[in-house]
């Protein structure tokens, strides 16, 4: 049975693989193999595939793989069926839904300030005490240690991971997606930056995508992001970009992830990359001249990739 969550002894926390890429890329986890089985009386090796590598595609998404021998007891073993919450339990007591009843991740448009805080377990504790602690220092439901949690998203890198698992295991069709409140189709929130007419766009921020140039500004503080097709008003195409200043990366707690994307798809002979970003396109005017400019609310806004992680006839 595969594992939607597992215990991380370096980050002392249940976790799935979406947040174990975040926490690997911050350094807060630094072994990919040092996850257990979140059952809590089993304490089965988990090894988080793809935890190091800096790309996602079809094939190389992060996921939890047993490679230990679960515990007799153990439920996820046996097969048993396993409820999984949508996210932690309110303070005030109400509870989410479990996944049974509503599939719907939470895209949060901002982290807790505790998302990258490091408890990491002492060598050779016990850990079934530490999993243990972990349950009961947070405000999670007592079923935690049975089955563990599927979390908030916090990046748009995490909507496209989730999007593109979601379409290998061919449970698309079931998955919705809330943000700031309202539950959306997980397919209605991506939009082709092919030539769209700008009067014809939501009027709220979505995930746009599509392949850009990817190069240093002239002062040489950032990298300028400029779609190959551009958004258009009328008959008019505008050129349509982003940008994404040093300074930015550098307050970032994933500039590492970050940062190695940028640098090496700029140095390439051909310095494309397939974006994805969160936002709504605003008309600047510069030098007489219209273009459709994103002004990203952070970095977790966007996803920048080597290659189209999606099917072929979205790489375009």
């Amino acid at each position: 049975m595969p594992l939607d969550v597992a215990y991380s002894i370096d980050a002392d926390d249940f976790v799935d693989p979406d947040r174990a890429y975040d926490l690997y890329w911050s350094g807060v986890i630094t072994n990919k193999r040092a996850f257990v089985c979140p059952a809590a009386d089993c304490s089965a090796q988990v090894t988080c595939a793809n935890l190091d590598k800096d790309v996602q595609n079809m094939r190389v998404v992060p996921h939890f793989k047993v490679y230990g021998a679960h515990s007799e007891a153990c439920c996820i073993a046996s097969g048993d069926p396993v409820d999984l919450e949508i996210e932690p339990a309110e303070m005030d007591g109400h509870e989410r839904r479990t996944v049974d009843q509503s599939i719907v991740d939470v895209f949060k448009l901002e982290r807790p300030a505790s998302y990258y805080d490091e408890h990491s377990v002492e060598p050779g504790a016990d850990v079934h005490v530490a999993k243990k602690r972990a349950r009961s220092t947070r405000p999670y439901t007592q079923k935690l240690g049975e089955s563990g949690i599927v979390g908030p998203i916090y990046s748009v890198r995490s909507v496209v991971s989730r999007y593109i698992r979601y379409r290998s295991d061919e449970t698309l069709e079931f998955r919705r997606l809330n943000i700031a409140g309202q539950d959306v189709p997980y397919a209605s929130i991506f939009k082709c930056i092919w030539e769209q007419d700008l009067d014809d766009l939501p009027d709220h921020p979505i995930i746009y995508y599509g392949w850009a140039y990817v190069d240093r500004t002239k002062a040489n503080n950032g990298y300028r992001i400029k779609f190959k097709k551009n958004f258009k008003r009328g008959e008019d195409g505008l050129i349509t970009s982003c940008f994404v200043s040093d300074a930015f990366i550098e307050n970032y707690k994933l500039k590492n992830l970050m940062a190695v994307r940028l640098s090496k798809i700029a140095e390439k002979d051909k310095p494309t990359a397939f974006v994805f970003l969160y936002g709504q396109p605003a008309i600047r005017t510069s030098n007489e001249r219209d273009y459709a400019n994103f002004d990203l609310k952070n970095l977790d806004m966007i996803d920048v990739n080597y290659d189209c992680p999606l099917p072929s006839r979205y790489d375009k």
